[in-house]
């Protein structure tokens, strides 16, 4: 099983943002998504969890995304958006719960013990569960950005998409982040390997937790392969048309 895309374009109403890309993710890896800002690493978890249109192919198991059902690629993939797209004041529990539905088929208001005592665990492993009655628009930053993830692992997908994780995390959680990314990564759901897609603003976060790195500019990819490699001085240069090492040295 993989995702791919052949010659993809993508974008809102008139506006193109990403243009003929080809990608290929298997089961097991660890990919950083770079850019800069409007370099469409948001609009490329969009296209690859079916969330927008597209042109060109994008295929999950060989199945065209558009052709496929939204539980079905619920299934396969969990995607974590940005905290400022959550707008629905439910509890931190309710939440969660709504992540186990694409596995249990329950819906949020006949939730089966199974999947309700995975949703607890899910709160327990990020720190969450002692907010699980209080609504999303009464945490901070921080604990929102933790339930969002609770319930991106409550869906139990192989791929997991985060989209900027580690906003509003401080030190601690942001360390801790790394750990339980790169534990679940090793790890598999069903017969699949579990495969990780992340967009990074801290680019030493992004080392920590990926291996490979797929750096877009312009809509466009310009460079995919080893993480070390991409997180050189002269392709970070390329890449954000910044100093972005000497930046990072004080």
């Amino acid at each position: 099983m993989n995702i791919t895309c052949k010659n993809m374009s993508a974008g809102y109403g008139r506006t193109k943002i990403l243009n003929d890309v080809d990608l290929i993710i298997d089961p097991g890896e660890k990919v950083f998504i770079g850019g800069a800002n409007g370099s469409g690493k948001t609009t490329l978890l969009r296209v690859l969890s079916g969330l927008i249109p597209h042109e060109g192919e994008v295929l999950i198991n060989g199945k065209e995304v558009s052709s496929m059902k939204r539980k079905d690629i619920a299934r396969l993939i969990a995607l974590m958006p940005q905290t400022n797209e959550i707008y629905f004041p439910y509890t931190v529990n309710e939440t969660v719960l709504l992540g186990t539905y694409a596995s249990s088929g329950n819906s949020l208001f006949g939730t089966n013990h199974k999947a309700a005592q995975y949703a607890i665990k899910c709160m327990e492993d990020c720190g969450v569960l002692e907010f699980k009655d209080r609504h999303l628009d009464e945490l901070s930053g921080g604990q929102l950005q933790r339930v969002l993830l609770a319930r991106t692992f409550a869906q139990r997908s192989p791929f997991l998409f985060l989209d900027e994780p580690g906003n509003n995390l401080d030190i601690k959680y942001k360390a801790e982040l790394c750990d339980k990314l790169n534990s679940w990564a090793a790890g598999e759901t069903g017969d699949t390997d579990n495969s990780l897609v992340a967009v990074f603003h801290d680019l030493e976060q992004a080392r920590r937790c990926c291996t490979r790195a797929v750096m877009l500019k312009d809509g466009r990819i310009v460079f995919d392969g080893g993480i070390n490699e991409a997180l050189k001085p002269e392709m970070l240069m390329n890449i954000y048309d910044f100093d972005v090492a000497s930046y990072l040295k004080g």
